[in-house]
């Protein structure tokens, strides 16, 4: 077996539209901070500053902004190639899958690219994102690989949208595990009956189906669903109409998320697709047992229910018994910490390091 030479002192740049809210934008962060700690030089390019992730940028990692309009940020992204001739360029999400391959195009020149899909198409995007979609097997001629964050995904991509098998490599969300708070079973039998939820307030969360189950949840349970969204003022009249306002809280979105699963007795996800499922990954490291609907990503995560609770999407019934049961009894955290710790931070990055590395000493 011939072993590939190490690439060492070249360039990565990781574009994404902006660090705002969203796990595909605390991903970007992590990955670009762990490209540069692992020494090599690294930019983050975005289309416009936002500042919630920023902090998990590491100060080293300048931040070169392209610009707001999609037409500006292309021009400026293939100013950026022509100019700085990185040696590798990270896209992450649709948007930025499009456009960087745009700006590749008219920049002619050097720089590898590799893509990355972090939803399924059938998940609310704009039209840039339904177009990564619809133009994959172009794109994917045009990358040097295209990494998705879960084995669904990938057959996603493969099966429904003709991506070329070839480019197609599967790499799973970093997630900061270390900074985690992990309790121990006593832990989480002295805590009050919070059930836990995480994520954007939007349609695809299926946060409705929580709301929904909560009134036949026991009766001194309450849930709490950390986040913003469109869907906040449907889950509180919903609430309101079957008389359980005063047991669900919407506290908002929290940059550090971390305190948020030290204060739950349980964790449920009611997401009706979800290609992977960084808040998955954080519950388990916090030791909190996971009551997840078959969404995708999460499946994976929990090993096909092995580390969790997998119920059917709509089936209201089953999850209000999986969260009253783990409500109940808890469980042994350490297999769930355990798991949770194969999708750490190094990992992912050694992870891309391989294939960048594979690519660039690729003849």
């Amino acid at each position: 077996m011939v072993k590939l030479m190490v690439i060492q002192s070249k360039h990565v740049a990781v574009y994404v539209p902006a660090l705002n809210r969203g796990g595909a934008e605390r991903v970007a962060a992590l990955l670009a901070s762990g490209f540069f700690k692992a020494g090599w030089q690294t930019t983050l390019l975005v289309d416009f500053e936002a500042s919630e992730n920023r902090s998990l940028i590491d100060p080293g990692v300048p931040i070169h902004v392209l610009g707001n309009s999609h037409a500006s940020s292309v021009f400026a992204l293939t100013g950026f190639l022509r100019s700085q001739k990185p040696d590798m360029v990270l896209a992450i999400g649709g948007a930025a899958n499009v456009k960087l391959s745009l700006a590749r195009l008219f920049a002619g020149g050097q720089s590898r690219i590799v893509l990355s899909y972090h939803g399924r198409s059938d998940v609310g995007r704009g039209r840039l994102g339904h177009m990564s979609y619809s133009f994959a097997p172009w794109l994917g001629r045009r990358a040097a690989a295209i990494v998705c964050v879960s084995d669904g995904l990938l057959d996603h991509l493969r099966d429904d949208w003709n991506a070329p098998e070839s480019k197609l490599t599967r790499i799973h969300n970093p997630v900061s595990v270390e900074n985690a708070i992990p309790a121990s079973h006593s832990d989480l039998l002295q805590r009050p009956p919070v059930v836990l939820g995480v994520g954007r307030l939007n349609p695809e969360k299926g946060f409705i189906a929580l709301v929904e189950a909560l009134p036949r949840l026991r009766s001194d349970a309450r849930v709490v669903i950390f986040g913003e969204g469109s869907e906040r003022a449907n889950l509180l009249a919903r609430a309101k109409q079957l008389g359980v306002q005063d047991r669900l809280e919407l506290p908002g979105y929290r940059d550090d998320p971390w305190p948020c699963y030290a204060q739950a007795r349980c964790f449920a996800l009611t997401s009706r697709r979800e290609a992977f499922g960084n808040v998955v990954v954080e519950a388990l490291a916090s030791g909190l047992p996971v009551v997840s609907t078959r969404s995708g990503g999460p499946d994976e995560i929990l090993d096909h229910g092995r580390v969790g609770t997998l119920v059917d999407n709509g089936d209201i019934e089953s999850l209000a018994q999986a969260i009253n049961q783990a409500l109940a009894d808890p469980g042994d955290p350490a297999p769930r910490i355990a798991r949770a710790r194969t999708f750490d931070v190094q990992t992912a990055i050694n992870s891309y390091l391989d294939l960048f590395n594979t690519i660039l000493t690729r003849r």
